[in-house]
């Protein structure tokens, strides 16, 4: 039992998860752009772990080009999968499947033309690993970033888990790719490779069938500034006490506020104001929540007649943006028209 025979075996192991995988998503494919995304990650993983285990007669067989356009498109989907899975504002724009595009066709250049040409080595490291590994870093970032906002306890507590395990797998795929000579690859390349991949795999697979509420694969519902929903636990207390807060004393005015700063304001563990906030009143991201009582309070201004000559920006510093932009951005996502259109709208009712 030699190298090729473990090779089997994990590339064996790692398919079956994959198809698994691409089950559970394509489940919610109608109602999900993640399992969507999810499932045709899947389906590229299965095209890049298939290619290597194919014997050289048939590195020009016809069929071999889509299995291998899809796996190179494993970086680009994998971008994407994150940010819509930890991101709940995102959506898909032209540019991310232009993005996702020109990655193809840089992974082709360089295996169809770089190798066969003759290409120097760092042509084809430029080419090919180093794309691969900046989508991989962007879909580790995605993770990572507003990890502190998220208020869905489960998928906060695996976003690390996520990015560390997916970064440094794709991270020794990527260093063996460089240091790997021609096609077909040595035996040592194919073992790293595929026992890299059956960790991302197994870690994907954990984190989608270890999570139970089928939700957090849903686009989430609105968040709400008042209760909506009594929270598993009796947190009503503490939403009374947070609403006054908010209500009163207008804590939401607080450039740069935090649910830590929020916690430690209320005398209470920062996972119990978490639950409360999104348990009790439906709130996946505590920005997004923050951001109800914000905007809340600059459509009061903006269609205030005595507050016609107020500048915007003052408004929106007052609310407790820090500066215009995310306020503009916020305000647009809320109502629909940007703040100068509300104000005009409101000054011609």
């Amino acid at each position: 039992m030699g190298i090729t025979f473990w090779d089997g075996v994990l590339r064996g192991g790692t398919m079956v998860l994959l198809l698994l995988l691409a089950w559970n998503f394509g489940k919610g494919w109608r109602a999900s752009l993640t399992a969507r995304l999810g499932a045709l990650l899947c389906v590229a993983g299965l095209g890049y772990l298939y290619l290597p285990a194919l014997p050289l007669a048939y590195k020009f067989a016809w069929w071999r080009v889509p299995l291998h356009l899809a796996g190179m498109a494993s970086p680009g989907l994998f971008w994407l999968f994150a940010q819509s899975w930890f991101d709940d504002d995102f959506q898909l724009r032209p540019w991310h499947g232009l993005a996702v595009a020109g990655l193809v066709v840089a992974g082709s250049l360089s295996s169809y033309q770089g190798v066969n040409g003759g290409w120097p080595r760092l042509a084809l490291v430029l080419a090919w690993p180093l794309p691969n590994a900046i989508f991989t870093a962007l879909g580790v970032a995605a993770a990572l970033r507003g990890r502190d906002n998220d208020l869905v306890e489960v998928r906060r507590r695996m976003r690390l888990v996520l990015a560390l395990t997916i970064g440094l797998a794709i991270l020794v795929i990527v260093v063996a790719e460089i240091l790997g000579p021609g096609w077909p690859p040595p035996g040592w390349w194919r073992l790293i490779n595929s026992a890299a991949l059956l960790v991302v795999t197994l870690m994907v697979a954990f984190l989608a069938f270890g999570w139970r509420d089928a939700s957090l694969l849903m686009p989430p519902a609105r968040p709400v500034a008042d209760a909506a929903a009594p929270p598993e636990a009796d947190d009503s207390q503490l939403l009374a006490r947070l609403a006054a807060l908010m209500a009163q004393e207008r804590l939401y005015r607080q450039d740069g506020l935090t649910i830590t700063a929020v916690a430690a304001r209320l005398n209470v563990p920062e996972y119990r104001l978490r639950r409360a906030i999104n348990q009790g009143l439906g709130a996946r991201n505590f920005n997004a929540w923050l951001n109800q009582f914000r905007i809340a309070e600059a459509r009061a201004a903006l269609a205030d007649p005595a507050q016609r000559q107020v500048p915007i920006l003052t408004i929106a510093l007052d609310a407790g943006f820090g500066s215009l932009a995310p306020f503009n951005r916020a305000f647009r996502g809320e109502t629909g028209c940007t703040p100068s259109e509300y104000r005009a709208r409101m000054r011609a009712d």
